[in-house]
């Protein structure tokens, strides 16, 4: 496919690696210059200096010739402008990132009227994602689910004290049937054998059985965390869509902000939150909130660090559950080596939604992993796939594969070497990013 990339921000350069390491002719448009030259530098792609509403800067990179147009800058204006100008080339796919919720429910400006085919959140996106964390049972780092809701991929840290610590994952009875399916080690994904031991220090991905998700406590020996308050550092986007939807939960909520006349607004807009106007990093102020007591934190300021320093004090201070947001992908590791409970990235999610909308058909559901290092790719099994069949170790599926779950009808498998993939088969696989191609072309039967 032939792909026009506007914008050249982190989410753009991650969409333009994961593209282009998949084949598809990219073009990235960027109008600051340092910018661009960044992006030509670190990615294999043509990048072209310009604005992307600009309709002779499109024609220069093709859009006459395009398959889809992406447009994710920093201005939703822009990106509303430059699907516009898609829609009227022919271009068949627009996806734009918006963030302005104002937008997204004008009736005057709906998507079809402009044209776009997908518009992505990425406050909204992560503020889900917050919130299924903060209901998760146990302290989990990342919680997708798939095939509807009947299947839970969970991230788990495992400490000291952990029940399987030095086993090897044949030797392993779990109280119910699950998968671990991945392990993140030294800053690598390992997707294991049975061969392989959990050591202190991984990251475990497991998939579940929706129905035994809220046993997880009785599987890891953990006790069941209950989360009936929450306090949130930062009245930035994604903080007040956090407290929207807690609000709706139930959940008692407060939110600190420091800036004075922010906090009028968001008190008008969040009737059932409570808006406290002061420095979130003020550990006398955080006590004073109960912060000892209170089951779960999250930071979401415009600032890594801020995040970074207010969750691990609330983690020492005795807060149950700690979430914290950061754009630097390499603040991550830290965060998760000192103790912060989960870490979410609106990059990784906007690009995962983005990646996952332009592989919809067979693929139904795409989550990328550390970075787009690897991938969990939910996909419905093609009748004219090689691997019907065929017992799932005889297979021959690419070495670093795993293939975690299947969904028959209304019945979620956690599969072994002798189980076989039928025909319409959802399926859930776990892999590496330089692997996928291939995998899709197993499961699809060369289709096109």
């Amino acid at each position: 496919m032939k792909i026009i990339i506007i914008g050249a921000g982190k989410v753009g350069c991650q969409i333009a690696k994961t593209l282009s390491s998949e084949k598809h002719d990219v073009t990235l448009i960027e109008k600051d210059d340092m910018t661009r030259q960044s992006a030509q530098t670190n990615l294999d792609v043509l990048t072209i200096l310009g604005n992307g509403a600009n309709v002779r800067t499109l024609e220069e990179a093709g859009i006459k010739q395009a398959d889809m147009v992406i447009a994710v800058t920093s201005s939703d204006e822009v990106n509303m402008i430059a699907c516009m100008t898609a829609k009227q080339f022919g271009v068949p796919q627009k996806i734009a990132r918006i963030r302005n919720p104002e937008y997204l429910y004008a009736n005057a400006l709906s998507r079809e009227k402009l044209g776009i085919d997908l518009t992505i959140n990425p406050e909204r996106a992560t503020a889900k994602e917050i919130v299924k964390l903060l209901k998760s049972p146990i302290n989990v780092a990342q919680v997708q689910s798939f095939a509807g809701g009947k299947v839970q991929l969970f991230e788990l840290k495992v400490e000291e004290g952990f029940p399987f610590i030095n086993q090897q994952l044949k030797a392993i009875t779990f109280k119910y049937p699950i998968l671990v399916a991945a392990i993140y080690r030294n800053d690598k994904i390992i997707i294991p054998g049975g061969e392989e031991k959990i050591i202190a220090g991984d990251n475990l991905y497991i998939l579940i059985k929706k129905d035994y998700f809220l046993e997880l406590n009785e599987i890891f020996n953990e006790k069941p965390l209950s989360v009936q308050n929450v306090l949130i550092l930062g009245g930035s986007r994604i903080g007040i869509q956090t407290a929207l939807i807690l609000a709706k939960l139930g959940i008692s909520t407060k939110l600190i902000e420091r800036d004075k006349e922010k906090c009028e607004k968001i008190a008008e807009s969040l009737p059932h939150t409570l808006v406290i106007n002061g420095d979130g990093t003020n550990i006398d102020l955080l006590k004073s909130e109960g912060i000892e007591t209170t089951d779960g934190f999250v930071a979401v300021t415009g600032f890594d660090e801020d995040n970074l320093l207010v969750a691990l004090l609330a983690k020492h201070l005795g807060t149950k559950k700690v979430i914290a947001k950061v754009d630097r992908m390499n603040y991550i590791p830290i965060l998760e080596k000192i103790g912060v409970d989960a870490v979410v990235n609106p990059r990784m999610t906007t690009a995962s939604a983005i990646l996952r909308f332009i592989r919809k058909g067979k693929i139904i559901s795409l989550t990328l992993l550390k970075e787009g290092e690897a991938e969990v790719i939910e996909l419905i099994v093609s009748p004219h796939s090689k691997i019907i069949n065929t017992p799932l170790k005889k297979a021959n599926l690419p070495q670093n594969t795993i293939i975690g779950a299947i969904v028959r009808k209304d019945e979620v498998i956690i599969p072994h070497g002798n189980d076989i993939i039928q025909p319409e088969d959802e399926i859930i696989i776990f892999a590496l990013s330089s692997d996928i191609k291939e995998i899709e072309k197993i499961f699809d039967g060369g289709e096109k």
